[in-house]
């Protein structure tokens, strides 16, 4: 069953969403930071309204650098500011999950053949060693021994294929995917049997790059990229299409 979306009642009085008051000098940046951070931990559920008067209150802040960060996040795809209506988070589709990996996947390739083609695997292998070895520690049997540094250095992973591409405009181009791509850890690596999984694929690709196989290691990327992906759309099913 999809999990219920939470509506506003127009005619109910006002209720806290949770927001501690700021502390810091910069609170443009800090109020951005603020919200931009519980709508990646999906603190703030899709399709819920993002109250300005009510986050502004919160925060001990006026309306503008809320306002001003509902613009920045809508920019990057995280709040729909509707006309007359207000804010609300944005949700993820199948398309933009389908979307967002088909680039992955061009972006990751081109670093893997890049790498091997000019002969600088062995560096990268070094670096993907270093994150698979990090993740490993981040976990203990069943459990999580750090959910929060399994996913940090499952990006650190990616990252690194991506700079071995040398190319800056795509790695622009991956940097903003980042946020998207954070929600889907988030959500993906909810259950310890995917990290258990994504930990064997990480090898097979660290394997294929360390020995130069260049058809192996593109083969183990696709593979790992495409799986993650069909996981991630039949788990938004569950979600009723939406995360």
């Amino acid at each position: 069953m999809p999990r219920e979306r939470p509506f506003s009642d127009p005619d109910a009085a006002p209720a806290g969403i949770g927001f501690e008051p700021l502390r810091h000098a910069d609170l443009g940046e800090q109020t951005y930071a603020a919200i931009r951070r519980r709508i990646l931990r999906r603190e703030l559920e899709t399709g819920q309204q993002i109250p300005i008067d009510i986050v502004a209150a919160e925060l001990g802040v006026s309306r503008t650098p809320v306002l001003d960060a509902m613009k920045r996040l809508a920019a990057e795809g995280l709040v729909e500011i509707r006309a007359r209506r207000g804010c609300y988070v944005r949700a993820l589709t199948n398309d933009d999950v389908s979307e967002i990996f088909g680039v992955r996947e061009a972006i990751e390739l081109h670093g893997v053949r890049v790498a091997i083609r000019e002969g600088r695997h062995a560096a990268l292998a070094d670096a993907l060693a270093t994150a698979c070895e990090a993740m490993e520690a981040a976990t203990a049997g069943d459990v999580y021994v750090d959910y929060d540094l399994f996913t940090e250095w499952d990006r650190a992973f990616h990252r690194a294929i991506v700079t071995a591409s040398r190319n800056r405009r795509l790695e622009e181009l991956y940097g903003n995917l980042h946020v998207h791509l954070h929600i889907m850890r988030v959500h993906y690596f909810r259950e310890l049997e995917a990290a258990i999984r994504i930990k064997a694929d990480h090898r097979a690709i660290l394997d294929a790059v360390r020995a130069g196989d260049l058809s192996a290691a593109e083969a183990a990327m696709s593979a790992h990229i495409f799986v993650t992906r069909d996981r991630i759309v039949a788990n938004l099913a569950q979600d009723g299409g939406r995360l």
